[in-house]
């Protein structure tokens, strides 16, 4: 992520500027606030997406809500909400979380927080579209490029999208920012507000929102957002409501994941949205992935892992960093990072219907693993340091002869296979002048060696993504289908 400075479609203020960069020395800090609401704040939405009944409270929940998403194991904490847009979709969620009374005579609140964990899993987006946010819906206006009015109020400040590598972003990764509609908008459709960042693909991120409402008819609403805890935008001059709308307030939390725009995605979306917690009058703060890794050296290596969608942990929000590393847990990790395709062949006869069985099998077809027997791999074996370095080598294709590095491995059977390891950066040993080979690796000490080898394999989170096709085509776009609309 590059910081830079934005200019904003409302008022003066120039957005926040990030003040990190990329985590190329395995440094992710997802958590600067902790990871539940203040004692004083009342929770309004919490929404982990842990269980089939997510949907329950919600408002327009529709048949493609159901049928474009899926709950996964691997969210950001247990299970998350998969969200897909198919190719020639519009709506991929669009449900609404309601804050205030149904009656809409009635006060709503002025003021929420809002906190989501998202992560793009493929974001090829020929346009810019919607995300999550905060509204107040009324009536038709607020959305669909319906301003509001006097006769027809309402606001909303939804995330935005835009096509990767536009807007400043490098290539492959997708600006983010708010579109906003509101009362002193000039056009019909809202106003875009870019933010001060940009989200890599495949990469967890922590996304933050804050609305204030103004005084009616002054311009001192506040519309602020953070990614991972850091400030991307502060706007304080944003006129929510006209004089007279007092009873207009934060009245929904918007699920909204919504390709366009008046043409139709060319290209199918999937991203995963996770941990949604809104609150009336104090920030969320980020949730921290991980509650068992604060007393090892590895932490670090362990979040920028799950960070990256590579390390799921061992239960619901525990790593487990000091236990040994089985063969069959090393093997999906090695699928995982080197995107090894499935063969169509079995290697082993010790791996039938083992969780990692299908990991097993695209490794042994990699070459990476030659199993511990004839036509066995061990999978509930622990594996050993010397066992890993052999197979790093082979995943890297370290080949050729290295100086020696360590004084334990002398006459190894794995010696070469170590010292290639650490002639490539990969490992610094166990302690001075030794390596520990037939030490058992533990799921923290994997996760520095494999973080390591990411850094070496391919710069962090960049999936390759190829530029947005021609968009949009010639000629008059097509009706919108009433179930597709915003």
């Amino acid at each position: 992520m590059t910081p830079r400075k934005r200019v904003n479609a409302v008022g003066t203020e120039p957005a926040g500027r990030s003040m990190w960069r990329k985590a190329v020395a395995g440094l992710f800090v997802v958590a600067i606030l902790g990871s539940t609401i203040p004692a004083s704040a009342q929770t309004l939405v919490n929404r982990p997406f842990e269980d089939e009944t997510w949907t329950e409270g919600l408002v327009d929940v529709r048949s493609l809500d159901i049928s474009r998403t899926d709950l996964i194991d691997n969210g950001f904490a247990g299970r998350g909400l998969q969200v897909g847009i198919p190719e020639g979709g519009f709506r991929g969620l669009g449900p609404l979380d309601r804050l205030g009374p149904q009656d809409r005579a009635d006060q709503a609140p002025d003021e929420a927080y809002f906190r989501y964990h998202i992560r793009l899993l493929s974001w090829n987006a020929a346009f810019t579209g919607k995300l999550p946010g905060l509204a107040g819906l009324y009536s038709s206006s607020g959305r669909g490029c319906i301003p509001p009015t006097e006769q027809d109020p309402g606001w909303s400040a939804r995330g935005l999208f835009g096509p990767p590598g536009t807007q400043g972003a490098a290539p492959g990764e997708v600006p983010i920012g708010t579109y906003l509609y509101h009362a002193d908008q000039a056009g019909t459709c809202g106003d875009t507000l870019w933010w001060a960042t940009d989200l890599e693909q495949g990469r967890w991120y922590c996304v933050e929102g804050h609305v204030r409402m103004n005084t009616p008819g002054a311009n001192n609403g506040v519309l602020r957002a953070w990614v991972d805890g850091e400030q991307v935008l502060r706007k304080t001059n944003i006129q929510f409501r006209r004089a007279g709308e007092g009873h207009i307030g934060v009245r929904h939390m918007w699920h909204n994941v919504y390709f366009g725009g008046s043409w139709s995605t060319p290209n199918p979306l999937s991203l995963v949205y996770d941990q949604v917690v809104v609150s009336d009058s104090h920030r969320v703060g980020c949730m921290t992935p991980f509650t068992d890794i604060a007393n090892t050296v590895h932490a670090n290596a362990l979040t920028e892992l799950h960070a990256l969608g590579h390390l799921l942990g061992c239960e619901y929000r525990k790593a487990c960093p000091a236990r040994e590393l089985t063969r069959g847990e090393a093997a999906a990790f090695f699928s995982r990072i080197f995107r090894l395709p499935a063969p169509n062949r079995d290697f082993f006869d010790d791996d039938k219907g083992n969780i990692f069985e299908g990991a097993i099998n695209r490794m042994a077809a990699a070459g990476i693993t030659e199993g511990c027997a004839s036509r066995a791999f061990c999978p509930d074996v622990k594996i050993t340091r010397a066992q890993f370095a052999a197979m790093v080598v082979r995943a890297m294709s370290l080949w050729g002869d290295a100086a020696n590095a360590f004084g334990d491995d002398n006459g190894h059977w794995a010696e070469n296979a170590i010292d290639k390891l650490a002639e490539a950066g990969l490992t610094n040993g166990c302690a001075d002048d030794r390596f520990c080979p037939n030490d058992p690796l533990t799921r923290d000490e994997s996760a520095t060696f494999f973080l390591r080898m990411l850094k070496q394999v391919e710069p962090l989170g960049l999936q390759g993504i190829e530029p947005p096709p021609d968009y949009p085509p010639p000629g008059e776009p097509p009706p919108i289908p009433p179930e597709e609309r915003d």
